[in-house]
């Protein structure tokens, strides 16, 4: 199992589904067309053929690093391939206008539901199919066409092309409607984590200073009256004892707490001393195994990013110590050119299989939604242990 959120996955997945569907058509309507055509096998082939050559080179395109970064061209290039295509097809088999018609019609509302294409584009595919669909076919005689309606077959046409630009309206506002409330939805979470982490700084910093000193000053009067209390009163002078203790516990555990909730050392000397430390008092509480290294950083990062890869960590090894059953953990940080890479893996036995597949738990929401907030990318495999990786973009 191995869910991704790249953005790169995302835009060409579309693209992808599109080829995948073509070689699908091709494997159902070629033994048909083939069998019953009169134009040929020859013809039918090179029809066929044309429309496998384009799905194979698009789907072969979208899985390399310059199809990465072509999404859009590589679906323009397919629908209008495709269009272009069938209508050769028609030129070849003028046979049945109606049944090319109703093909090119679901090739504009698959454009349009898949590709997700904006209605002046499909206006432009719809015209481009329209036109070519109406001159290829008064081109042919009526021997070719065998006394089908061709009149016919264009109105179809234009009346699907009509439908499909109009959808490609409605799917587009309807997108659009969603992104705005998606991205007050990112706008909203991200002052919510602002908003959360200011109070933990601020619980951390009366946790640590104000009732830290308290207990110190409780821990001192303490120690003063037992110092003064008669060698007669061993017993209350070994409660005065257990007491210290006590209270030294309580400020230890709090100092701990303190820590948990906002680290100093994250205000005063950044990220990598802080997951330093975070890993060493990790590894102490669970007897877990820890590994961490930082290569090529700058000496200080932008505010929000530390503390936001300092969460993704901590969170990280929150979910290794409850569920993973982990004996170590590897934690890398690393730059790459204009990036930022923060690593995260353990030897456990993964994520849990739940109904419906392997599903992300809260810890893996937050640790998205931190990643989302910077513009980043977050990958999750869970083959032999568990692993994140974040990647975000580190500001000129």
């Amino acid at each position: 199992m191995e869910p991704r959120d790249g953005q790169g996955d995302q835009t060409l997945r579309p693209v992808r589904i599109a080829a995948l569907i073509v070689f699908v058509s091709v494997a159902v309507f070629l033994p048909i067309d083939a069998h019953y055509s009169p134009a040929g096998l020859h013809k039918v082939l090179v029809a066929y053929g044309a429309h496998t050559t384009l799905a194979l080179a698009i789907l072969l395109a979208s899985l390399t690093r310059w199809g990465a970064r072509r999404a859009d061209p590589l679906a323009l290039t397919l629908g209008f391939g495709a269009a272009a295509n069938t209508l050769l097809y028609v030129h070849l088999w003028p046979r049945n206008p109606m049944l090319v018609a109703t093909s090119l019609v679901c090739l504009l509302m698959g454009c349009a539901v898949v590709f997700s294409w904006s209605a002046p584009r499909m206006i432009l595919l719809g015209a481009f199919v329209c036109v070519g669909f109406a001159i290829v076919s008064s081109r042919a005689t009526a021997a070719e066409l065998g006394g089908a309606p061709v009149v016919s077959a264009v109105g179809a046409l234009g009346v699907g092309a009509l439908i499909a630009i109009a959808g490609a309206g409605i799917l587009g506002r309807a997108r659009a409607s969603l992104a705005q409330r998606q991205a007050e939805l990112a706008a909203f979470s991200a002052r919510l984590m602002a908003a959360q982490e200011e109070e933990r700084r601020r619980l951390a910093r009366e946790l640590h200073d104000e009732l830290g000193q308290s207990l110190t000053a409780v821990n001192a009067y303490i120690w003063l009256i037992e110092k003064e209390l008669p060698e007669a009163q061993a017993a209350l002078r070994g409660r005065t004892a257990e007491v210290r203790r006590l209270v030294s516990k309580t400020l230890a555990e709090m100092r701990e707490m303190s820590q948990l909730l906002r680290p100093s050392t994250l205000d005063d000397l950044g990220l990598v001393p802080s997951l330093d430390s975070h890993l060493k008092a990790f590894a102490d509480r669970h007897q877990i195994a820890t590994s961490f290294t930082a290569e090529g950083l700058p000496e200080r990062l932008p505010a929000e990013i530390e503390t936001a890869l300092y969460r993704i960590t901590q969170e990280a090894l929150t979910n290794v110590a409850r569920h993973a059953g982990a004996h170590r953990v590897r934690v890398a940080l690393t730059r790459e050119r204009a990036d930022l890479k923060l690593e995260i893996a353990d030897d456990g036995h993964g994520l849990p299989l739940r109904q419906g597949g392997t599903k992300p738990g809260t810890g893996l929401v937050g640790i998205r939604e931190r990643v989302h907030a910077l513009g980043g990318t977050v990958t999750v495999s869970s083959e032999s242990g568990v692993r994140i990786s974040v990647r975000v973009p580190l500001p000129d």
